[in-house]
């Protein structure tokens, strides 16, 4: 069986995407594919979607040869650090069948640290998400089973049913509204990417509740606060251009999120940010989820 063509999406997802390239959202976002950005992560990404969207093995090849210049880059935190290793397996992913990655794969990952668990909530959510990445690219249940479990632990202990994450938003780190946002929309991210990684192996996580609360409540929680920024109660100073940046930053999740279940008023928020990239938040995802999958039909008989 070929591997999976990426992490978040399946085979129908892109023959989805190729049907709708002349339609919106994905006609906007389409130019970005050929813009490549000099910051090495997003280049790697855009030509590594390139290749999996047009099978231009150019691009495919440019892309492994970006992944092996900047395997020895270090960033300046853990948290910055699991976030775009996690933004270069979502590449690896995308160009898994070309010949020579999995010698590149292998070698990243013999490189990533032991301690993914490990961190404050924040960075040990990222490094589930970058465990299951790691589990789905060496097949390796163990891995996945050590995620899920994560993620069904943040739903159960950690999303209140206002929709703010306890030990995210309300630990004491500063009185920096702008910080316990960044914060929240971060996390919020994390578990997202581990949902749809999930649902890409038959796994439920989108749907998996308790107490009525799931990723979906800290989603809408998350989307009010970027319209009404200065309501938050976590800090002072937040306003709508911090949240404006985040969302452009880190937001290219909400495409998923909006994939499985829309919160209320997010064409608002399409309307100012699309189209999506984060090259470790889901991609270009505008492009990659921002086709509406086709309703089931329900056959009636009168």
């Amino acid at each position: 069986m070929p591997p999976p063509p990426s992490l978040f999406f399946s085979s129908a997802d892109l023959q989805l995407t190729r049907e709708n390239l002349h339609r919106e959202p994905l006609k906007s976002a389409t130019p970005l594919l050929d813009l490549p950005p000099a910051e090495p992560l997003a280049q790697a990404h855009l030509l590594a979607l390139r290749y999996r969207l047009r099978g231009q093995v150019d691009s495919g090849d440019a892309a492994l040869a970006a992944l092996s210049e900047m395997a020895s880059v270090e960033t300046a935190s853990r948290l910055a650090a699991r976030k775009r290793a996690f933004g270069r397996l979502s590449v690896f992913a995308l160009v898994r069948d070309m010949p020579g990655c999995d010698e590149a794969l292998a070698s990243e990952l013999d490189r990533l640290p032991e301690d993914l668990h490990e961190g404050e909530l924040l960075e040990a959510w990222w490094g589930s998400a970058l465990r299951m990445a790691v589990g789905i690219l060496r097949n390796r249940e163990r891995d996945i089973a050590s995620a899920v479990e994560t993620y069904r632990r943040a739903i159960d202990q950690h999303i209140h049913p206002e929709g703010y994450i306890r030990g995210i938003v309300d630990i004491k780190l500063n009185d920096d509204g702008r910080s316990s946002y960044e914060r929240q929309h971060s996390a919020t991210c994390a578990l997202a990417l581990i949902a749809e990684m999930g649902a890409q192996r038959n796994m439920d996580l989108w749907g998996y509740s308790q107490r009525a609360v799931s990723i979906h409540t800290a989603a809408a929680y998350t989307h009010y606060y970027y319209f009404y920024p200065e309501r938050w109660r976590w800090g002072a100073g937040l306003t709508r251009e911090h949240t404006d940046r985040i969302m452009r930053h880190e937001g290219a999740f909400y495409e998923l999120v909006n994939r499985r279940q829309p919160p209320r008023g997010i064409e608002a928020l399409f309307a100012e940010q699309r189209p999506f990239f984060c090259a470790w938040a889901g991609g270009l995802t505008t492009l990659t989820h921002g086709a509406p999958r086709a309703k089931e039909r329900r056959w009636k008989l009168w």
